[in-house]
């Protein structure tokens, strides 16, 4: 297992750029110490839990990259039931879409791809304890290296991809913070992980973004009275202490902030740990099964209007009754969906007319006859 894609991992778990910073202001060198007596796994262990989120985040990704009743099939045979799962449409409109504008037969092609390397050994090590020195290395600033670029590095050892996939992967760090989201989720369930973080707390080693704030607050605080009691040497350390924690927010901008936020947008990605891996990749074909594959934008878009029109009672003959449809969460986000996807097709295109009626009669429901108008009219 590379031990660079490693340390890049567990140092970014660990916030260790902070921790650096910490450690030097409070002029104690405890990280390595605390870790030592905590963080006991062996490297065979981590290596597991970096094999497990690689899977389970190319499982994601491929899910998100599926047609909506082929995504609908591959989470109703994990979990038994109907996942409306928002977190599809969010990779699609936040990842997908730039590649997809540009390629029609992109989506295709990443899916298929996607799921050929899930299963792919990566990770591997022996059943060793870390040596102090790999301890250090995780509380120490890991550089500026891309865990996306680690990986797809390690990926195309064994297997080939097109170029304009490896784009999409890099893209906004998509499979490097996919990866390392599930490697927190199943690391943070874990006493050894929770006593390593709740132990650098206690030492002052670790701070979360409201606490930053908080503490760079009350130094203004102390500092303005500081310079109204012309107190100098107040004043100088004071300034001190804010220049410090003002890095600290910086760096938590610059190194952690895209993940978080990363973490937030796809919170219901941590499901897919309630069932086991080997299931979860057996389920894959399930995201191509129908149809031969993904659909068309026009067949997305057709298969769409059919779902919601049977939801809703509606008809392609627009009845004054249909405005009082009410519309969950889910099904606005699949108009969204199908809205976006007719941009793409031309109105010179056969199949335009029966897009536009079907779309238009579900948007008109909605009670948007702005936009209905706009797709009758063309």
């Amino acid at each position: 297992m590379s031990t660079k894609i490693l340390r890049k991992g567990i140092s970014t778990l660990l916030n260790s750029s902070i921790i650096e910073i910490l450690s030097d202001m409070s002029g104690t060198r405890k990280a390595v110490e605390l870790l030592k007596e905590n963080f006991t796994f062996t490297a065979s262990e981590i290596a597991k839990n970096f094999q497990d989120s690689y899977g389970y985040a190319l499982a994601a990704i491929s899910s998100g990259l599926a047609a909506p009743e082929n995504q609908r099939g591959f989470w109703h045979s994990l979990f038994q039931a109907n996942v409306e799962s928002e977190f599809s449409q969010r990779l699609k409109q936040d990842y997908l879409l730039p590649f997809a504008q540009r390629d029609e037969n992109f989506q295709e092609t990443a899916a298929q791809q996607c799921q050929q390397i899930a299963t792919l050994t990566l990770f591997q090590a022996d059943n060793v304890p870390f040596s102090e020195t790999e301890l250090a290395s995780f509380v120490t600033a890991s550089g500026a290296s891309s865990m996306t670029d680690l990986v797809l590095e390690l990926v195309q050892t064994q297997h080939s991809l097109d170029e304009s996939v490896i784009a999409f992967l890099q893209f906004k760090e998509l499979l490097g913070n996919a990866l390392l989201f599930f490697l927190h989720e199943q690391l943070r369930k874990t006493p050894r992980f929770q006593s390593t973080l709740a132990a650098l707390q206690r030492e002052g080693l670790m701070t979360d973004v409201k606490e930053i704030k908080q503490t760079l607050q009350t130094i203004k605080g102390k500092y303005d009275q500081a310079v109204q009691a012309d107190d100098l040497d107040q004043v100088l350390q004071l300034a001190q202490q804010r220049k410090q924690w003002q890095e600290i927010e910086s760096v938590t901008q610059s190194h952690y902030a895209e993940f978080l936020e990363f973490c937030q947008d796809f919170a219901d990605w941590a499901q897919l740990l309630n069932v086991q891996l080997k299931q979860v990749l057996a389920a894959m074909p399930k995201l191509q099964a129908q149809l031969g594959g993904i659909k068309s934008d026009t067949e997305q878009i057709l298969a769409i209007v059919q779902q919601l029109m049977a939801r809703a009672d509606l008809s392609l003959e627009i009845k004054p009754r249909d405005e009082l449809t009410q519309y969950s969460s889910a099904n606005l986000e699949l108009i969204g969906q199908a809205l976006q996807l007719s941009k793409r097709i031309s109105v010179s295109s056969p199949e335009y007319s029966r897009v536009a009626i079907g779309l238009g009669s579900v948007v008109s429901s909605q009670g948007d006859l702005k936009q209905a108008k706009a797709l009758f009219t063309k």
